[in-house]
């Protein structure tokens, strides 16, 4: 049964949106440990985000060359193996990312998390605003199948940490401390099952440049062959 929202948990996540939308683009050089299962990927390279659905993360073989780009934008998933000649192409989808990463996300949630940044449900039942706990205050908003606390600074709206419960997603976000209007410093992801893990940090991150549009779509070469998704 859908609950009116008071003024504190409404002011609380239009402040969360403003943070959000203040966000354009980002590039960076970045470490990530992705661990599905029992199996352990280490990738280092450079990772583009642009707002509000749109990445590129480009890992380096350890001579310096491609080894692995991952992009996508509105239309599509790309996970190329570049040293493979080997390509999987599937349509901008939570199920996409489910396949490839192991969690169903909106790719305008996974930018955004990249980005030290949360999407706030969208049209929640109910939203409450907990006092600090220490780790913070915090905003819970409860959907139909899930329910999302977001711990957050209340001076300007950065998150600290994310949670998930119910649905089929239970899953945390927790993101370094930075100082105020810093770039996003990487994020660490962990499913309640424990079956995925995602560490990322990022190195001299330049937020909202206005780099080019082009350089986070991805050309797959006619000589690669585009596979089934494994």
């Amino acid at each position: 049964m859908r609950q009116p929202i008071g003024p504190e948990a409404l002011a609380a996540r239009e402040l969360l949106e403003r943070r959000l939308e203040e966000f354009k683009d980002l590039r960076t050089a970045a470490e990530i440990r992705l661990r599905r299962g029992d199996r352990l990927q280490r990738l280092t390279g450079v990772l583009l985000l642009r707002a509000p659905a749109a990445l590129r993360l480009e890992a380096l073989s350890p001579l310096g060359t491609p080894a692995l780009v991952i992009a996508v934008d509105d239309k599509s998933l790309t996970v190329w193996e570049v040293l493979d000649d080997r390509a999987y192409v599937l349509p901008a989808t939570p199920e996409a990312n489910r396949r490839w990463l192991g969690l169903s996300l909106g790719d305008d949630e996974l930018v955004a998390l990249l980005s030290g940044r949360v999407v706030p449900l969208r049209d929640p039942l109910s939203a409450e605003l907990l006092p600090d706990d220490g780790g913070g205050a915090s905003l819970v908003l409860k959907g139909s199948d899930r329910t999302q606390r977001i711990w957050f600074d209340p001076a300007n709206g950065q998150a600290k940490a994310v949670e998930w419960t119910g649905g089929s997603n239970p899953a945390r976000v927790v993101f370094p401390d930075i100082a105020p209007d810093s770039p996003p410093a990487g994020m660490t992801l962990t499913t309640s099952d424990g079956k995925l893990e995602v560490f990322a940090r990022y190195q001299n991150p330049r937020m909202n440049t206005g780099f080019d549009p082009d350089l986070v779509r991805v050309t797959v070469p006619e000589r690669v062959r585009i596979q089934e998704f494994r």
